[in-house]
């Protein structure tokens, strides 16, 4: 019996694609008719925090949008490249290559934490424009709003998937994995959840069911790019799971979609913890980011005897 995670005699990639492609089109047709639509968020709750002053939240925002664009800019200029383990789409072998510049900027780490960039990017200048007193559009409001639901929805994913999936597979194989312990990636993997912690911990926006729809969309746009990424000019997949050609390929995609927005459903009883306590709020929230982060593999952590 052939498993979800093997190829058969059958291509899944169409399959799989018009799956993701159907998913889309009712995350959308939910953004637009559900029982609860996306709104743009007042001024007040984009700009402003209960619990710093908004000088502070200004510069935080700016912090976290400039470390993205700089993180990702050296990633994409890079010349000396980096060793990954990807998948051939060729072969179908699952081994090491050396990819350079904007090769690496294919993995969904890099859209993740790049939408994390524009989210901070778009907040940083509505709360300067409202601390300069200046007019800000109702669509970069909106913008706000639904780059943040991808954001923490990824962001989680990301790192959860590093942790307990990426991490523990390729030491199990026994693999080099030391580049998940370089800065960039130690930014991406661990900083991403811990920016967007602090934020979930200060923000006024309000994140509801109505934005659901945003952090599906987003992966399944990432998975479309994936596969024509690797079909023409890559010619690898990050993550050998993703290959829309295994035998359990929609059933992959499906859950890996479903798992976004399971995320996403997380990250509103947070909100709703912060609402009612802060104090439980931030207990909580630094529990959970000492759960999902690894900043050393643990093939190297001493145990206590």
């Amino acid at each position: 019996m052939v498993g979800v995670r093997e190829y058969s005699e059958i291509d899944r990639t169409v399959a799989t694609l018009s799956l993701v492609a159907f998913v889309s089109a009712i995350s959308l047709l939910w953004a637009i008719i559900g029982p609860w639509q996306p709104s743009s968020p007042t001024l007040s709750e984009v700009s402003s925090s209960q619990v710093i002053p908004d000088v502070a939240l200004a510069l935080f925002r700016t912090v976290a949008a400039m470390a993205s664009l700089i993180t990702l800019f050296v990633i994409g200029t890079d010349k000396d490249g980096l060793t990954y383990n990807v998948l051939d789409y060729e072969t179908k072998i699952y081994g090491p290559r050396k990819l350079f510049g904007t090769n690496r900027l294919a993995a969904f780490t890099m859209w993740s934490f790049g939408i994390l960039g524009i989210y901070f990017a778009m907040a940083a200048y509505v709360t300067w424009s409202h601390i300069l007193g200046t007019d800000v559009p109702s669509v970069i409001l909106f913008m706000c709003s639904a780059a943040l639901a991808a954001s923490y929805a990824c962001a989680l994913l990301v790192t959860v998937t590093v942790t307990f999936i990426l991490i523990p597979e390729a030491n199990k194989r026994g693999d080099n994995i030391s580049h998940y312990f370089l800065w960039d990636n130690q930014i991406m993997h661990n900083g991403n959840v811990i920016i967007l912690g602090v934020e979930l911990f200060v923000t006024g926006i309000t994140v509801g069911l109505g934005n659901i729809s945003f952090p599906v969309i987003f992966g399944a746009a990432y998975v479309t790019y994936s596969a024509f990424f690797a079909m023409s000019k890559g010619g690898f997949y990050f993550y050998d799971f993703l290959d829309p050609r295994l035998n359990g390929g929609p059933i992959i995609h499906l859950i890996l979609l479903a798992t976004l927005a399971s995320l996403y459903i997380g990250v509103t009883v947070l909100e709703a913890l912060v609402d009612w306590n802060r104090g439980v709020a931030a207990v909580s929230i630094m529990v959970l980011l000492y759960v999902i982060t690894t900043f050393k593999n643990p093939r190297e952590v001493p145990l206590d005897l």
